[in-house]
């Protein structure tokens, strides 16, 4: 963000006009600035993708991320679980402004009966201040059968300050004529840390139960957004089945000047001129 010092056609009278105008124009340029700090900033916004498929020699797992934010990302990794497999792809130094980077992965014994099974992505990334971020990512892939879940997780946005913490809940229904054993997992990022991230519940046919957690920051930056994604799993009609609901956590700064009300900023902008302006006629009347 810049401003050009714009000079007005008129002209303060007696000695020390020029000192006057520009301890005007430095006070509207304070009031501009401190107005302005919080509206703009920069910021990486990583999607990510991926796909399965079969080969001859096995399957073979291809993730990719984009950078459609407006500066660069660095030290980007993926780091994966599909089924009981842990992967950790390459370190990309830096990642550009739209560009894209992908890896591939050989899974070994990672499905075993037909099932819709989840892969859990976590891309690790920096920004230029080598700051660390992670954006979450939780899709699904149908072994040998499409599945298509009596079970579904919904859960609910939330704020909480920067240095506090907050409760989130997530919502399970299971619309199937059965009970269903679920095993749970909350995953977040490395910025929150979160209590009980697993769990095994039962809910019963046409039932529904909601869970909360409590929320703690633990790096996250103020006025900044995370995703986190609760992960179902369990077996139906000789399936495996995955669920997942997503809520997003808004971390928030306990003193915001950007939310001010605009009047707060007009005045501001007049008085601080207007002192300064005072003060210099005081030491000429001296």
């Amino acid at each position: 963000m810049y401003y050009r010092e714009m000079i007005p056609s008129f002209v303060f009278a007696g000695a020390g006009g020029i000192d006057w105008l520009k301890s005007l124009l430095y006070g509207i340029a304070i009031i501009i600035s401190l107005n302005c700090t919080n509206t703009f900033g920069a910021y990486i916004a990583l999607a990510t993708e991926f796909s399965i498929s079969v080969k001859p020699e096995g399957f073979t797992l291809v993730v990719a991320a984009e950078n459609q934010g407006d500066v660069p990302a660095h030290d980007v990794q993926f780091d994966i679980i599909v089924g009981d497999n842990a992967l950790l792809g390459p370190v990309v130094n830096k990642l550009k402004v739209d560009e894209k980077t992908s890896v591939e992965f050989s899974l070994a014994d990672v499905f075993g009966i037909p099932g819709r099974y989840p892969v859990v992505i976590r891309t690790n990334y920096k920004d230029d201040n080598s700051y660390r971020f992670t954006a979450l990512t939780i899709g699904f892939y149908d072994h040998q059968s499409t599945v298509m879940p009596a079970v579904s997780i919904s859960g609910d946005a939330i704020s909480m300050p920067v240095d506090g913490k907050g409760r989130m809940s997530f919502v399970l229904r299971n619309d199937g004529q059965t009970v269903q054993e679920i095993g749970l997992e909350l995953f977040t990022p490395d910025e929150l840390s979160v209590s009980g991230e697993r769990s095994v519940i039962n809910i019963g046919s046409q039932q529904e139960q909601t869970l909360e957690y409590e929320v703690e920051n633990y790096s996250a930056l103020a006025n900044s957004r995370y995703q986190v994604s609760l992960l179902g799993r369990y077996e139906d009609n000789g399936k495996r089945v995955g669920v997942a609901g997503s809520a997003v956590v808004r971390v928030t700064d306990n003193v915001k000047a950007a939310a001010k009300p605009v009047w707060i900023w007009i005045l501001l902008g007049g008085i601080l001129p207007g002192v300064i302006v005072f003060r210099r006629l005081k030491k000429q009347w001296v």
